[in-house]
């Protein structure tokens, strides 16, 4: 969880800084002053700002001078921290205090310290950020920009782990944390929690494609991808073009229907994927599902050694 959390953490250093460069760009020694740490303590928070894409650095002379970056997470937390002066946001943002936030857009999985998780939360409902309805736990329509921040920070994250791989590499569908990128068939991938996923997942079993192109799933934890996963992800890059391979692969490969379709509720994919498991059973086309005519599908299955 730590591993999780630590691209989203700040210091309340960090937090102080920005808190200064809200209101104008300044040096590392004027920021050092300002927040009463010293310049090297004040230069790593800087140096792991810039990190997260939030300030930019410019040497004039024998100064640093330090801004907000143009990036739209970093914009969108100098109007949250402009708009709302009087929050004390190095409290309520420092370290595992932003747990909840994280959490409420899917940012990190549900399976976090519980006692953590409570005292953030409580936090944050003293000030209003997070309240508690009927549906259960949202952030306050008056912060969305908060959500949005969050969001965006995600995002530029993912684009940051993605362009580590490769500066072609592309993502194609994204949710929190976890995302698929496109690369070039044949890229060296050093990071582990990389794996094989979708069209270029199905060659593990046995249904091996030609392309020019590769897909890798990424997860903070590292997981490999269920049989089930590779199906949903087949759909998810081309749904139109993949329905077919993901069908060959459920007919090939033994999978969870109920973990398939749970998956698939959090994808928008259920009404289609209940349609692939009614169309493998009764050979006839389904309403609401993109699907091949059976005679076609059980051709194409034959060559990879399915026989229906």
């Amino acid at each position: 969880m730590k591993e999780t959390l630590a691209p989203y953490q700040f210091s309340k250093t960090e937090l102080q800084i920005l808190r200064e460069l809200a209101r104008s760009s300044s040096s590392i020694s004027e920021l050092a002053k300002h927040v009463g740490k010293s310049q090297p303590t004040a230069t790593a928070s800087v140096e792991s700002l810039q990190a997260k894409g939030f300030v930019t650095t410019e040497r004039t002379g024998m100064r640093k001078i330090v801004g907000f970056s143009q990036s739209k997470h970093a914009q969108l937390l100098r109007e949250i921290i402009l708009t709302y002066p009087h929050v004390p946001w190095e409290s309520i943002l420092a370290n595992s205090q932003i747990l909840p936030l994280l959490k409420l857009e899917g940012v990190v999985p549900a399976s976090v310290s519980r006692i953590t998780e409570w005292r953030a939360a409580r936090n944050l409902m003293a000030h209003g950020i997070i309240i508690t309805e009927p549906e259960g736990v949202k952030v306050n329509p008056r912060f969305d920009k908060i959500s949005q921040f969050i969001r965006e920070l995600s995002s530029f994250m993912n684009s940051k782990l993605a362009a580590q791989v490769s500066e072609n590499a592309a993502i194609v569908w994204a949710s929190g944390s976890q995302f698929i990128i496109r690369v070039a068939a044949g890229t060296t991938i050093a990071d582990k929690r990389f794996k094989p996923t979708a069209t270029t997942a199905l060659a593990a079993y046995g249904i091996t494609l030609i392309s020019d192109v590769e897909y890798y799933f990424f997860s903070p934890s590292g997981s490999t991808p269920r049989p089930e996963d590779v199906v949903l992800h087949t759909i998810l890059i081309d749904g139109v073009t993949n329905v077919t391979y993901a069908l060959i692969l459920m007919a090939k490969v033994k999978t969870n229907p109920g973990y398939l379709l749970a998956s698939a509720e959090k994808l928008s994919l259920r009404r289609q994927v209940e349609g692939m498991l009614r169309f493998l059973t009764s050979h006839k086309p389904q309403p609401n599902a993109v699907l091949p005519k059976w005679n076609e599908f059980a051709e194409r299955a034959r060559d990879y050694g399915v026989h229906i």
